[in-house]
């Protein structure tokens, strides 16, 4: 829906317009890198290295790729964030009607070419189609309490839109006291110009507009068409830094949660396998073979062997061997 880009009256100075309308963790296993009470050491071979790490006793070294399904729930919030960056970038769409309307009843506009011209100029720059009309008091006063009012109606009933800037200005037919009539214009611009058409912007132009319409040595349309001269001029088109900075950090704070909530931290232990704890690594007889992603013998040792060592737990036992170990009841086996 359109919205006041601002406005002004005679002797009571201009002002601004207002904004467009627009649109925990998980609880779980825990693991870290570094011992902590309850854990359990574990390897996992990547990057043609082992590495290990510790995790409670409810860790399960798998991945359930069904959490992936949760990533529905983060679409809604992508696609705000995405609004948000766009709404932040000066990029308005092009597929419009960009007819500039100049409908002068209230006979204020002496050379409607030049502020044609003045007008056609800002559109080619910014993609924006200004229009501007006048009238008198008396063809609104009655049937709207403001003139705002007025241009946002008036606004729904020229165009079908949200790509254009309307300047209405309003006079009245008689003359005050001091040998001048009262005036006040309004703008009113469609929601799609907001990218362009930022609050800041549209204080530059506003201000000098009004300044314009206060000199009175010149006519309306010339008012309205230096105003425009001096806008394109002065415009940037620099994106938004807070909506950008604003977005961005939400953005993250999506991308972070999502992390975890998906368990995405926690693909890279799926192939994980129970190790020995430290200071016996070189006295265990086994080690992970990446080709079966499995526990694999150094090599087959003498029948003499007289003692065995647990690859889970560390601890001792004879052989032969039962298939488990008799102290931490870790499967295990040994081809002899």
């Amino acid at each position: 829906m359109p919205h006041s880009s601002g406005g002004g009256s005679h002797g009571g100075g201009s002002r601004s317009g207002h904004s467009g309308s627009r649109s925990g963790g998980r609880s779980g296993p825990t693991v870290s890198s570094r011992r902590f009470p309850g854990s359990r050491r574990y390897a996992t071979y990547r990057h043609g290295s082992m590495r290990y790490f510790y995790a409670s006793s409810d860790y399960e070294p798998k991945y359930n790729k069904k959490r992936l399904l949760l990533g529905i729930m983060y679409l809604p919030f992508l696609l705000f964030v995405f609004l948000g960056f766009r709404k932040a970038m000066p990029i308005v769409p092009k597929d419009y009607n960009h007819n500039i309307i100049i409908r002068d009843d209230a006979d204020v506009i002496e050379n409607e070419w030049a502020l044609r011209d003045s007008l056609e100029v800002f559109m080619n720059k910014t993609g924006i189609t200004p229009s501007v009309v006048t009238l008198y008091v008396d063809d609104w006063l009655g049937k709207y309490a403001t003139l705002e009012k007025y241009a946002y109606d008036r606004y729904r009933s020229e165009f079908d839109d949200e790509m254009h800037w309307l300047i209405v200005y309003s006079k009245s037919k008689v003359y005050t006291s001091g040998g001048d009539y009262e005036w006040q214009w309004e703008g009113m611009q469609g929601n799609d110009t907001d990218p362009v058409l930022k609050t800041r912007e549209l204080n530059k132009f506003n201000k000098e507009l009004q300044s314009q319409l206060e000199r009175g040595d010149a006519d309306v349309g010339t008012a309205i068409a230096a105003a425009f001269s001096f806008f394109s001029d002065k415009i940037s088109f620099m994106p938004d830094m807070a909506v950008l900075v604003l977005t961005a950090f939400m953005l993250g704070f999506i991308l972070f949660h999502a992390y975890y909530m998906l368990g995405l931290n926690e693909i890279k232990y799926r192939k994980a396998f129970p190790a020995p704890e430290e200071g016996i690594d070189d006295m265990s007889p086994y080690v992970y073979d990446p080709v079966d992603e499995q526990i694999a013998f150094k090599a087959n040792r003498p029948e003499e062997t007289e003692q065995n060592i647990c690859p889970y737990c560390g601890g001792k036992y004879k052989i032969p061997l039962s298939g488990r170990c008799p102290h931490c009841n870790a499967a295990v086996s040994e081809e002899q």
